[in-house]
């Protein structure tokens, strides 16, 4: 699997904990979903960061036509 096919998958498993705490009944089963949410998104940002510098987007700006934040983000 690429880093690409690994971050989505570990996006969708984000956005599944993300809702499970918007929908959770109690405040164990909300701060338990928020922690996989946490643990998805840092997966999710390392993937994107593994998969960005193996593309030898770091070491080659120019190639870019927009230059791209040091760090990605995801909201």
């Amino acid at each position: 699997m690429s880093h690409l096919t690994l971050a989505t998958y570990a996006l969708r498993r984000q956005k599944l904990a993300v809702e499970r705490v918007i929908g959770a009944s109690t405040v164990q089963e909300s701060e338990l979903a928020a922690r996989w949410a946490e643990a998805w998104h840092k997966l999710v940002q390392a993937q994107l960061d593994l998969a960005d510098s193996l593309a030898g987007h770091a070491s080659h700006p120019h190639r870019r036509r927009y230059p791209r934040p040091a760090n990605r983000v995801l909201h």
